[in-house]
């Protein structure tokens, strides 16, 4: 009988964590470079169809990772995940934002194919897979995937590039990412049954990370003691700050700017003991008026524009106290693309319903709790 929406035990609650795990690692695998890791994704018997891709699963690997190896920047997005759980059986579907960087030297052919010039390839599609648990493992038997929209445009990064590759993201063991799938390398694979007390560790630290872009996106600027230990740091490219000189630099870059959406996808966490690592996509929006200062990474010009940027947060957190914060974070910005400002009918809604700051938006009910603390 099929897992509903009334059935959301803790055995239910930990197949979900488990196959929304298998579905994260196999975009980080993907956009890592790190393909050794699809082992973990897939049942030996499996087999994947994407586009003109297909086969079985090892045979698709092969295929993708030749496709990919032309292309510089991927970063595929998951946003909604449904899965429907039937016993050792489980269906999902899974909304996908995949970036794809195409240098000017690319060979041409394709849906890669270079044209001389650089350019982005932004997919969005779904991933409908068919899991089975086995040994007590959750894989994928099946993936096929449905494309819904294709959009191709010239590279525009603006300030972004002059940033040093080291600072983008990087592939294989050179990415700060590693600790967060650390316990898949080698011969033992970690218990992959999450207890009530992982489940909930993990709920409280996305909790904190989500509570970030709230905080950053609202100007909630007096919620930051929720989100970081007072030691900790964070380090934005090539700067890294302490906590009150993060407040400082985000009311600095970001206070000037008409609006920002950080909206969060993929996140893998790896808890031990006390201490957990979190890598997290995200796609962050901007609107730069001419007013904003020129000179930093969001800086104004003459005419307003539009900046959207993709990257990761890759957070060290510790439990301190009974509660989880980040002790240190590094945030990639792997692309970003610059455009005028077209809004079309959204031109002529009132500012009251676009989204507020501080009390005036309609979300204060969220984090009322914490913002109400004596």
């Amino acid at each position: 009988m099929a897992t509903y929406s009334a059935d959301y035990g803790p055995e239910a609650l930990a197949a979900r964590a488990a196959i929304t795990d298998v579905i994260y690692r196999y975009c980080h695998a993907t956009d890592r470079r790190r393909w050794w890791l699809m082992d973990t994704v897939f049942h030996e018997d499996a087999t994947c169809h994407l586009s003109v891709l297909g086969g079985s699963w090892r045979e698709f690997v092969k295929q993708g990772a030749a496709l990919l190896a032309n292309v510089g920047v991927t970063h595929h997005q998951i946003g909604n995940i449904l899965i429907a759980l039937e016993g050792d059986v489980a269906h999902t579907e899974s909304y996908l934002t995949a970036f794809h960087r195409v240098p000017a030297d690319a060979p041409p052919g394709g849906p890669f194919g270079g044209t001389g010039e650089a350019y982005d390839a932004v997919f969005g599609a779904r991933y409908c897979d068919r899991f089975e648990k086995r040994d007590g493992i959750w894989r994928i038997v099946m993936r096929q995937s449905a494309a819904e929209f294709r959009h191709y445009r010239p590279v525009n990064e603006g300030g972004l590039s002059v940033v040093p590759e080291k600072f983008r993201g990087q592939w294989g063991e050179a990415d700060v990412s590693r600790p967060v799938i650390a316990p898949w390398e080698g011969d033992s694979m970690p218990n992959e049954t999450p207890s009530l007390e992982l489940l909930a560790a993990r709920a409280e630290i996305a909790d904190v990370v989500n509570r970030f872009c709230h905080m950053v996106d609202r100007h909630r600027w007096e919620l930051i003691d929720t989100v970081f230990h007072d030691d900790g740091t964070s380090r934005f490219l090539d700067a890294v700050r302490t906590i009150p000189q993060v407040e400082q630099s985000g009311r600095t870059m970001l206070g000037p700017l008409s609006g920002t959406l950080h909206q969060t996808g993929n996140m893998l966490i790896e808890v031990d003991g006390d201490t957990a690592w979190a890598e997290t996509y995200v796609t962050a929006f901007h609107a730069v008026p001419t007013t904003a200062p020129p000179g930093t990474f969001w800086g104004g010009r003459d005419e307003p524009y539009e900046g959207v940027a993709g990257g990761r947060y890759v957070d060290r957190l510790e439990r301190r106290d009974g509660r989880w914060k980040i002790a240190e974070r590094q945030t990639l910005v792997e692309w970003r693309h610059d455009q005028p400002v077209r809004e079309g009918g959204l031109g002529q809604v009132p500012a009251q319903f676009r989204g507020q700051r501080g009390d005036a938006d309609v979300s204060r009910p969220v984090t009322a709790a914490l913002l109400d603390r004596e």
